[in-house]
């Protein structure tokens, strides 16, 4: 039994609870994450990396690992046999889906989690929970049957759609179930396509196979003749087998399977992410159509955007709309993703004469080269854009209205860039990112920024005087939040302001 009792306790151990269990155990914060499965599951639900996910492991030095795991596809097939995106057209370090099974993503977030200090219990389950204004209550359930109560500041439900911490503190989850089922095969194949990253669209269906590395693909198969079989039926892999060869009219010969599944989604999300001092994040706040494969980048993503927020509530120095901001932030992103799912999904399963044609008009116009980057930037998260938080006076200077000007940045994905100068041999902006602080970045000749931002703010901020090599869009002061997104920036005659914009997010400078 746990002997020392954690600060914030985090019920589920999927991507989302460890991603933020490694957040905020990296940051200092004693961390438990509770998980009812005895032992991490070989399946996996999501088999990929999109780019940004990758840009943000990589902020915290974690991305190694999974490059050595996973396989890097830059040009994902349309569906066509012609077509291609290409990810070379993002400006990312990552142009490309890394394919990795998520047992293996689940594997590596814990370990980074476990190693930032971070305390795994598996076997045990969140059964209960109590709260008052100053501490919420936790009812364990342990794998022997007995039932413990620890106190903790903040619980953060992880725990999937049937979250036990969702509904012990009455949070809704309205939504709809789809009838459609899909079916999901992982085994080897006799004749593997070519090329290996495959994906095939025709009247009756589309059948895609992505391969693991190891010799075993996943297959994902949408048969319209067979949707609406029950997702009880046991899945057989002659049935697969038929369905494959019936929508390709070739053979691609599974055998052995270490997995065969009927996956029948729903479109499900919480009103509200936070009851009290207790959170949501992932598949508790929001599910959805895995169409796109957004479902685990959105989870590590919510993990992301909290993790810094309880860190800086548990010191006693944030804002008072700090914490609050995750939700605000959050929740519109988890429901355009459910809107644009739901699309997709009806859009991919519908055989009428409009559907037919709209996907071949999709199909056609994906190979034409410009039309594919706004879509690129769609799928690899990189269009988000969190609103501007509360002003913080008149004008809301610190704050960072939303104009023209370098403030027309506030709230946007920071890119990546090599910087020269400052003293320190040249470096990526990526790695400043690494101990969880925000980054002050100061590009103007006199660093009057930087100097400013040094007197008070050094333990929550990183302060840096070089130069973006090449970055002619990032502004001369930039201020970034621990997440990689901007807070605050301005050019060179507005320099001054930073110390007005530090105290609005990171709250009063040290004496």
């Amino acid at each position: 039994m746990p002997t020392d009792t954690p600060t914030v306790i985090v019920s589920g151990a999927g991507p989302t609870g460890l991603a933020l269990a490694s957040e905020l155990s990296g940051a200092g914060v004693r961390c438990r994450v509770v998980e009812k499965r005895p032992r991490p599951s070989p399946w996996s639900r999501a088999f990929g990396l999109m780019p940004r996910t990758m840009e943000l492991l990589d902020m915290r030095g974690q991305m190694e690992p999974y490059l050595e795991a996973g396989l890097p596809c830059s040009r994902p097939p349309l569906g066509d046999l012609r077509g291609h995106l290409d990810y070379h057209r993002l400006d990312t370090p990552f142009p490309y889906i890394l394919i990795i099974p998520q047992s293996r993503t689940e594997e590596l977030l814990e370990k980074a989690a476990v190693e930032e200090g971070a305390e795994i219990e598996r076997g045990a389950e969140v059964t209960g929970v109590h709260q008052d204004p100053g501490s919420v209550r936790v009812e364990i359930t342990g794998a022997d049957g007995t039932t413990r109560t620890e106190t903790a500041d903040f619980l953060v439900g992880c725990d999937g759609v049937r979250s036990t911490v969702r509904q012990s503190v009455g949070i809704p989850f309205p939504g709809r179930d789809y009838h459609q089922s899909l079916m999901i095969v992982d085994a080897p194949l006799g004749r593997p396509p070519e090329p290996e990253v495959y994906a095939r669209i025709t009247r009756r269906g589309m059948v895609a196979a992505y391969p693991f590395g190891d010799g075993t693909f996943r297959l994902i198969i949408l048969d319209r003749q067979k949707m609406n079989v029950p997702v009880e039926q046991p899945l057989t892999l002659d049935e697969a087998s038929d369905s494959v060869r019936g929508i390709l009219g070739i053979d691609l010969e599974p055998y052995d399977p270490l997995w065969l599944s009927r996956f029948r989604s729903a479109q499900r999300h919480a009103p509200r992410y936070r009851q009290g001092r207790v959170l949501l994040a992932g598949d508790a706040a929001h599910t959805h159509i895995p169409s796109g494969g957004q479902g685990l980048q959105v989870g590590v993503q919510d993990a992301m955007n909290l993790g810094w927020k309880l860190v800086a509530e548990l010191s006693g120095r944030a804002p008072d709309w700090l914490l609050d901001s995750y939700e605000r932030e959050r929740l519109p992103i988890a429901e355009a993703t459910l809107r644009k799912t739901d699309m997709n999904f009806r859009f991919e399963t519908s055989d009428s004469a409009p559907s037919r044609l709209a996907r071949w008009l999709v199909m056609k116009g994906g190979r034409i080269g410009p039309l594919q980057t706004p879509v690129l930037k769609e799928f690899a998260n990189f269009t988000l854009r969190y609103p501007p938080p509360p002003h913080a006076g008149p004008g809301g200077r610190a704050g960072g209205r939303v104009g023209k000007g370098p403030n027309s940045l506030v709230g946007t994905r920071v890119p990546d860039a090599t910087l020269h100068g400052g003293g320190d041999r040249s470096r990526r902006l990526f790695e400043l990112f690494r101990d969880r602080r925000f980054v002050l970045l100061d590009q103007t000749p006199g660093g009057r920024a930087a100097a400013a931002a040094g007197q008070g703010w050094g333990d929550r901020v990183r302060v840096t005087r070089a130069h973006a090599q090449g970055r002619t869009g990032l502004p001369e002061v930039l201020l970034a939040r621990p997440d990689g997104y901007v807070a605050w920036a301005a050019g060179a005659d507005g320099a001054d302001g930073v110390r007005t914009a530090l105290a609005h997010w990171c709250g009063a400078a040290l004496p």
